[in-house]
């Protein structure tokens, strides 16, 4: 199958899931006020198991597929570079096949599984606990760039999700993160964020009838 099959088979697979089960502000507040403890379990074991030096996106597409992207920084470089990123990974039967230069330019630097899976010292079970974590929670993915975002849910191909700060917001951090399209201040360390996709909606639904 060629990049372009993979691209529309996962454009048409998130359009369906997202027509069915899309997702709105709304939601997204009230499964905060109905899981916020568990929303921060979640983000305590994540951060426990992702070593220093390694930023880790994951979004469960299912219990077992997922798509992934680690980076990682090398000897006492200050930037992050793409070691791993792979769309709808069987966590149980990956193969991993020869990397092609286009393959090795924009999907990282090995298309290894085992060998993030060594580097980040995790198993197959280490990514079966996390997304329970994140079922209990009602999301379906975390990533721990600064500050921190767990994903909730589509809309069409746009994703809602939450980004939790360690201390409170300042002055700066307000103005870049309560621009009421992409981001909204919602209440002490937690900013509500929907970033659109290729087509569909691109801000806040609210946004718009404000504008």
């Amino acid at each position: 199958m060629n990049y372009r099959s993979i691209l529309c088979a996962v454009l048409i697979s998130v359009l369906a899931s997202g027509c069915s089960h899309s997702k709105r502000k709304a939601d997204l507040i009230e499964n905060y006020e109905k899981h916020e403890r568990q929303i921060h379990e979640a983000i305590r074991f994540f951060e426990d198991i992702i070593p220093k030096k390694f930023i880790v996106r994951i979004r469960y597409n299912s219990f077992d597929r997922i798509d992934l992207v680690v980076y990682e920084k090398e000897n006492n470089s200050e930037e992050n570079e793409l070691l791993f990123h792979k769309w709808d990974l069987d966590i149980d039967n990956y193969i991993e096949e020869p990397q092609t230069t286009y393959e090795r330019k924009y999907n990282g630097k090995t298309n290894s599984f085992e060998l993030v899976k060594r580097k980040l010292n995790w198993t197959n079970d280490t990514f079966r606990n996390l997304y329970a974590k994140l079922e209990s929670a009602n999301c379906i993915g975390i990533s721990n760039w600064k500050p921190i975002e767990v994903e909730y849910g589509f809309n069409g191909l746009g994703v809602y999700s939450y980004k939790i700060f360690k201390n409170k917001l300042s002055e700066d951090e307000l103005k870049r993160h309560n621009d009421g399209c992409n981001n909204i201040y919602y209440k002490d360390k937690v900013v509500l964020s929907y970033i659109g996709g290729a087509i569909g909606m691109q801000c806040f639904e609210d946004f718009y009838q404000q504008n």
